[in-house]
């Protein structure tokens, strides 16, 4: 992974991820995948964009957003645009298919979590 990350516990003692502030909206999106099977989901709609069998994908998990595109994905939070604040931050689209891998494997395949 190019960006640095940590896994931590949250104040309820949840497992979380940090990113870099820049990235704040991916940790805000990886964070409401509950489910392996639900990050494989993402993976797999990554992946039909990078080999070409979409334009782009759009994904959406408690009102986060992800506009997958075959070189970067912008991820946006429409409801923090509402309200003024940051609303958007952008990723390599290689790199946010090995942030949701990593969420997959560090977190919710973690008998902590």
């Amino acid at each position: 992974m190019k960006y640095p990350y940590k896994i931590t516990r949250d104040p309820i003692g949840d497992l979380t991820i940090k990113l870099p502030k820049e990235l704040d909206i991916f940790e805000d999106f990886v964070g409401v995948i509950y489910t392996v099977k639900g990050a494989l989901r993402i993976v797999e709609c990554i992946d039909k964009v990078i080999n070409g069998e979409h334009e782009h994908f759009e994904y959406s998990i408690n009102g986060i957003s992800v506009d997958i595109r075959k070189e970067e994905t912008v991820a946006y939070n429409p409801y923090n645009e509402e309200l003024g604040l940051h609303y958007e931050d952008t990723m390599e689209t290689d790199q946010f298919r090995e942030l949701v891998l990593i969420w997959k494997d560090e977190v919710l395949g973690n008998p902590e979590y």
